[in-house]
């Protein structure tokens, strides 16, 4: 809980770090970019994270939940997010081998 005299610091989403997490203050696109946004998930109060930026930093990769998503620079400008801490890593990372099955093998025919 936040004492009387800390203040929550804004920032526009094209300016987040790579690796933090994200709470979503608002949305403050027009039309039909704003929509889409909401429709894919980008609503006030959810958390993100910031995956990658291309190499010139346009587009930026965001993680909501399990669901990646990339935004222009000048469409990230316009959601408004504070900073809550780094990615907690949980053992290794994630990538190859996922979805092989409990046993990590294949459940094909024999």
């Amino acid at each position: 809980m936040m004492s009387n005299n800390e203040q929550i610091t804004s920032i526009p989403l094209s300016k987040a770090v790579v690796d933090r997490r994200y709470r979503v203050l608002s949305v403050d696109a027009k039309g039909a970019v704003r929509q889409r946004m909401l429709d894919m998930g980008l609503v006030p109060g959810i958390c993100l994270a910031v995956v990658r930026f291309a190499p010139f930093g346009d587009p930026i990769e965001i993680r909501i939940h399990r669901f990646l998503m990339s935004l222009r620079k000048e469409e990230a400008q316009n959601v408004i997010v504070t900073d809550i801490g780094p990615i907690p890593h949980y053992g290794q990372k994630l990538g190859r081998g996922r979805g092989l099955g409990r046993m990590r093998h294949f459940h094909g025919k024999r």
